[in-house]
């Protein structure tokens, strides 16, 4: 990313609900199709099944399942949370981003207050509880657009993938720590005009260089200089 771009963040519960869900978005909405397209036709053929023989219990239960069909489209949209069943991963990330006791007051309550740099590299964190370094190769290009601005998410591969976490209890598992997703406010977007697509395109060019086959992926000594918070420069990798 050329240049660097400094901005702060001031943010409370309802802020961190909207980067929750932008998290969990992609997952949750693919949760909620699978489920539509196997309510779906069940309760239509339980509908008509019940009105063929007049069977008032099949009606019932055919309408209920049409309904929870039509629930789970509208959940997709926006998928409900509940962040009390979180409690701990909501704290980890305010105590991470400036809160100085997240351990003792109500969610409710919590703030966080941190300064975001967008780098060549990655983008920093920093706040009085220390800094916080995430490289573009750790983030998935595609940005998701919430409320409160636009977000980009750590890749997770197969994590992601509702096919996989349906595979035993993969899902009891699910990594759903928030720690590391850029978010870039509505104002710091209108006030950058082409940011998000530069942030994108970032993002794309690392992944292509540090995971891509054949590449020098292995060792870059800017990127570990960066990492540890040193001087970074793309000169020492002919870059």
């Amino acid at each position: 990313m050329e240049g660097s771009i400094t901005y702060s963040v001031r943010m409370g519960l309802d802020g961190f609900r909207d980067l929750f869900r932008a998290r969990q978005l992609r997952y949750m909405r693919k949760l909620f199709f699978m489920c539509t397209f196997f309510l779906a036709p069940l309760g239509a053929l339980m509908l008509v099944s019940g009105l063929t023989a007049f069977q008032p219990d099949a009606l019932l239960y055919g309408a209920l399942f049409l309904a929870a069909a039509v629930a789970c489209v509208l959940f997709s949209r926006r998928p409900p949370l509940l962040l009390a069943t979180r409690e701990p991963i909501v704290r980890r990330w305010f105590s991470q981003h400036g809160s100085r006791d997240a351990s003792r007051p109500p969610l409710s309550e919590l703030t966080a207050s941190y300064e975001v740099s967008l780098d060549e590299f990655g983008f920093c964190e920093r706040s009085v509880s220390g800094v916080l370094r995430t490289p573009w190769l750790a983030l998935d290009e595609r940005p998701v657009t919430g409320e409160e601005g636009t977000y980009f998410v750590l890749a997770k591969g197969k994590e992601a993938s509702v096919a996989y976490n349906m595979i035993g209890i993969n899902w009891a598992f699910r990594d759903e720590d928030v720690s590391g997703v850029l978010f870039l406010p509505n104002e710091v977007i209108e006030k950058n005009p082409g940011l998000v697509e530069g942030v994108r395109s970032s993002v794309r060019e690392a992944r292509a260089r540090y995971l891509g086959t054949g590449t020098q992926a292995a060792v870059d000594g800017s990127l570990s200089a960066w990492m540890r918070g040193g001087p970074a420069s793309s000169e020492s990798t002919g870059a």
